[in-house]
């Protein structure tokens, strides 16, 4: 049973700590240099998906079990395995962004690609295998540190004022990101942190509803504010006549940031770099433990193989997808619409709470899984999809509602003749 100890700031402090990593960091500045200020989007979506959250905080605090969970008892032990095999995809995007988040420090030191990919991924296994307690002080403090070189940052590059008028300036730039993308991100980043269990646990952990629902609001507003400052940082330092450039754009943070150490001491730049370095290793590890748990609890019962099996499947599988050239925020947008694509029906169905007809649910999620898969196959074998992301996700869950209305009514045929018997 979860400590129910927590206060409203606290939640809302924990919430946030959650949200703020490299893929928030680095994935933003990467799309700032696309975007310009459109670039805050993945930070705003993961804003407003807190604010949502609040709505549906003190339900889950009464219920005192993640909605993930409460599938699982309502529909069988099956699905919550299944649900629990799925929650790899997603997490398997937030590693992929912790590995990028690496590979970018780690290559501005000078170390060339491949050797930096192979260090990145050999550091975040031995990161997943430190002492959790002591090694989550060491990950948030250089978490921590980069967030105050961010503001100096700001400050130093002459970017208040472009901060100040981020919001319309957001508001002018969204359109050069496009309807469709900006959508698909809403619902991608801001639906998956409502039915995050990595969210829910400090949910939870609240020591009441009203302290649940007042911190998720409490992150929620905390998070807009910061999702503007990235883009206005890298705008602002690239802007200057010393700027260096990058090879890669996912390295523009970083840089941004070393840059701006220097300016406080001599040697600060790498030891900057470093700070971020630990923090990308340190999230990438926390995420690496929680996704082996996943494969276990998702393993039958008579199986059992060591850790280090399950943890080697999830790197490869992470690992292949930091190849696929995507930005981050692009990234993990995809990964995470099949994981909605697939959950999505039966979530809703349960919170609809009409329990009188019940339906295999290992058919509807396996249905939404790959038919939105599907579509990603397909586009990788030369097929163009324009927005396949948003057609990944809408397929998925059309599919998944068709069958799951079939599996209804096949059960209401099946019922009939015994209900005139």
């Amino acid at each position: 049973m979860t400590a129910r100890t927590l206060g409203a700031l606290q939640v809302g402090a924990l919430l946030i700590s959650a949200s703020y990593g490299t893929g928030f960091l680095f994935g933003s500045g990467e799309y700032a240099l696309r975007f310009g200020m459109a670039g805050a989007v993945y930070g705003v979506a993961t804003g407003l998906g807190m604010i949502a959250m609040a709505a549906v905080a003190g339900r889950l605090w009464q219920a005192g079990l993640s909605v993930w969970d409460l599938l699982g008892d309502q529909c069988g032990e099956r699905v919550r395995r299944l649900v629990a095999l799925l929650s790899v995809v997603w997490m398997a995007g937030v590693l992929a962004a912790q590995i990028h988040g690496a590979v970018a420090v780690i290559r501005l030191l000078g170390v060339r690609a491949v050797p930096a990919h192979a260090a990145a991924i050999a550091l975040i296994f031995a990161a997943s295998r430190v002492e959790l307690r002591a090694a989550s002080v060491v990950f948030a403090g250089c978490l921590a540190v980069s967030a105050m070189v961010l503001l100096f940052a700001l400050v130093t590059s002459g970017g208040v004022d472009l901060y100040i008028g981020s919001l319309p300036a957001f508001a002018q730039a969204l359109p050069s990101l496009g309807v469709a993308q900006t959508f698909t991100i809403a619902i991608g980043v801001g639906l998956l942190v409502c039915t995050g269990a990595d969210y829910h646990q400090f949910v939870l952990a609240a020591r009441g509803p009203g302290a649940a629902i007042c911190g998720c609001l409490l992150a929620g507003v905390g998070l807009l504010f910061l999702a503007f400052l990235p883009p206005a940082v890298v705008l602002s330092t690239i802007a200057q006549p010393g700027w260096p450039g990058v090879a890669d754009p996912k390295q523009v943070v970083p840089q941004a940031l070393s840059l701006a150490a220097k300016h406080l001491a001599v040697g600060a730049g790498p030891t900057m770099l470093g700070a971020l370095g630990v923090a990308a290793l340190g999230s990438g590890g926390a995420v690496l433990r929680a996704m082996v748990s996943a494969l276990q609890a998702a393993e039958p019962r008579h199986l059992s193989v060591r850790p280090i099996v399950p943890a080697a499947i999830a790197m490869a599988v992470s690992a292949t997808l930091t190849a696929s050239g995507l930005p981050i925020v692009d990234m993990m947008v995809s990964v995470n619409v099949v994981y909605i694509a697939s959950v999505g029906v039966s979530l809703y169905g349960f919170l609809r709470g009409r329990h009188g007809h019940k339906v295999d649910e290992t058919w509807v999620i396996a249905t939404g899984f790959l038919v939105a898969s599907a579509v990603f196959v397909v586009s990788w074998l030369g097929l163009p999809i324009p927005n396949r992301e948003l057609v990944s996700l809408l397929a998925g869950l059309a599919c998944a509602g068709v069958a799951r209305a079939t599996l209804h009514r096949r059960d209401d045929h099946l019922a009939c003749p015994a209900s005139r018997r």
